[in-house]
């Protein structure tokens, strides 16, 4: 039993681990330790975050800005 409940405590730090702050399909452009812009295909979000002694503040919540929307999709029917 003692077995089962350490693999399962490692296994669940592992997966909380491995779902760290990423987002699918986003991409971030790293301008300063306090900004950042993310490119997402929903669109284009300028992110600040807070600084704790020159590093990220991942407790306080960033202050996030739509800069730019991603267009529209045009799908195209073509018939015989």
């Amino acid at each position: 039993m003692k077995k089962i409940s350490l693999f399962l405590i490692i296994a669940a730090s592992t997966l909380f681990a491995a779902s760290n702050n990423s987002f699918d399909g986003c991409k971030e452009l790293k301008l300063s330790e306090a900004k950042s812009i993310i490119s997402c295909p929903s669109g284009d979000y300028e992110v600040t975050f807070g600084l704790n002694r020159d590093k990220r503040d991942l407790i306080e919540e960033p202050n996030v800005v739509k800069i730019g929307e991603a267009p529209q999709q045009i799908i195209q029917y073509i018939t015989k």
